[in-house]
Order: C-alpha cells, then structure tokens, then sequence
C-alpha cells in the first residue's frame, strides 16, 4: 500500500513537473521583479496593385525592441520602439521614380495582467492593453516627378484591450487562443507630392482579430511556435474612405535555449489579404487588391 502511494505521489509530481511552464514557453508569464528584453530584426516586403493593375513593391529592414518588466507575477508592463530604414516603394508598372518612408513607427507601451494560471486552474488567462501613440506627423510619400519621401508613422494613436487564454498540456505541447479590440483615435497625415502637402483627415475606427497559436518543444532547449491570425479591419472614413477588408496573418518561429535567460529566434511571417475600395471625398474610387507580405528575419530573447 505504501508503495503504491508513493508511485502515485511521484506520478503526480511528474505531471505537474511536465506541465511546468518556462522561459520560452507561449504561456510563460514573467515572476516579480524579471525584466525582459527582446531585439528582432526583419526583411519586410509588401506588394498592391490598383484598379488598373498599376503594380507597387515596398521593401525595407524593421528593427524592433521591446523592455518588459515584472511588478508581481501577474502583472507587467513593457514599452517597445520599432525603427524601418531602407524602407523603399517602387512603381513597377509606370517605371517612374520611387520614394522612401523611414523612420520611427508609434512607440509602444502595455501592460499585462495574469488572471488564471494553469497550476491553480486548467487554463492560463492574461488579459492585455496596449496603447501607441504617434509623437511626429505621419507622412505619405508619392511617386511622379520630383518624388516625396514620407515616414513610418502612424497619424492616429490607437489602444488595444486583448485576452488570451491557453494550456501547456504536457512537457512538449502547448496552445493558445487570443482575441483583441483596437480603437483608432481620429487623426490626419500628410500627403507629399510635387504639388505640394495635402492634410487627410481620418475618423476613428475599429479592428478586431482572433489568433490561434500552437508551440512544440520536443527538448528544453528547441521549440518551433506556428500560429494564425484573422484581422477585420474597420472602415475609415475621412477624406479619403477606406473599406472595411480581412487580413489573414501566418507565422513561424523556431527558437533556441541558448542559456537558461538567453533564447535565438528565426521568425518568418506572410499574409494573404483581401482587396478593399478607396474613395477620396468627391473623387474616383479606386482598389487596392493584390495585397500580399512576408517578413523574415533573427532576433534574441534576454531575461534578467
């Protein structure tokens, strides 16, 4: 009889050991007083045409960090900044000039609450807000003669409310949902052109998103995250209306444990995005369509 309880007891704590959640892990939440800090550098490449099948390609490297730090072990908060240099759009059609929009994208900064963890229920539940705020005017550029560069920011600033929930059911596998809400705040950028700047008004909007994510880590030190997301882009109206459209988003990861603080990432992504209307206030309508993307890129994960 002892004997059977204690194999039951070791059961148990192999269980509960399988189940452990770590660093690198989907569903790790940072412990009190860990900081985190992420570096990632990305290819991006995104390709439209217009109603006329006029082709354009943007192509440009992204830099991105993120700083994370822990009050309590279940409550964080982070500030990120992503930076696009070389960030060139072509006309592939007309051949005429290119232009380039660099610069500083909205900064970034959220916080995370955990308000379930599997060791004390079956789920992980985290609830996230994130807010980005534009701190210069957004620019567009424009082709034609003399071109005019813009920038990579944002005219409107916008705050997410998201939940995620999900499960590391044994040593190797785990999933996790998520769902989130974005409110853009009305705002305007400028339109460059040889003719000069023009202000566009936008009006507030609102997107919704659900992502799907699955990681697999068959040793401690390599695991390989896959995931997909479902992006319902809302109708901008303004100056210029814009349609409401889906935008579907895939993902890989595939990480290494370098250290037991220090992880190695391959990221690559890709999108397939449906086609939506343009109409400027009293002007001719036209599309956007053949919406494609893909990044690829490194990055290295630091906790202290």
């Amino acid at each position: 009889m002892k004997s059977m309880i204690a194999v039951a007891g070791l059961l148990a704590v192999s269980a509960a050991s399988a189940q452990e959640l770590k660093f690198g892990d989907v569903n790790y939440f940072f412990k009190a007083h860990q900081q985190n800090v992420t570096f990632d550098f990305s290819q991006r490449y995104y390709k439209s045409a217009d109603k006329d099948n006029n082709n354009a390609e943007t192509r440009g490297n992204l830099f991105a960090a993120t700083y994370t730090y822990a009050f309590t072990d279940q409550f964080n908060a982070f500030a990120g900044l992503d930076y696009i240099i070389n960030n060139q759009t072509e006309d592939k059609t007309n051949g005429q000039n290119s232009y380039y929009s660099n610069g500083l994208a909205n900064p970034t900064l959220g916080l995370n609450y955990r308000a379930l963890n599997q060791t004390s229920s079956r789920y992980n539940l985290d609830f996230g807000l994130v807010g980005k705020f534009h701190i210069e005017q957004a620019k567009r550029g424009s082709f034609g003669p003399g071109p005019k560069d813009g920038n990579y920011a944002e005219g409107r600033n916008s705050l997410e409310l998201n939940a995620r929930m999900g499960r590391k059911w044994n040593e190797a596998n785990e999933w996790q949902l998520a769902a989130g809400f974005i409110y853009f705040q009305d705002g305007d950028y400028k339109q460059r052109s040889a003719a000069g700047n023009t202000t566009v008004d936008q009006d507030s909007s609102q997107d919704i998103y659900l992502r799907a994510t699955y990681q697999y880590r068959p040793v401690n030190e390599f695991m390989v995250l896959l995931s997909a997301q479902a992006t319902r882009v809302g109708e901008v109206d303004g100056d210029i209306k814009n349609d409401e459209h889906v935008d579907m988003d895939f993902r890989f990861t595939a990480k290494y444990l370098v250290t037991e603080t220090f992880i190695a990432k391959f990221n690559y992504g890709m999108s397939r995005n449906s086609d939506y209307d343009i109409q400027p206030d009293g002007g001719v309508k036209n599309e956007e369509k053949k919406r494609r993307e893909n990044f690829f890129g490194l990055g290295v994960d630091f906790l202290f």
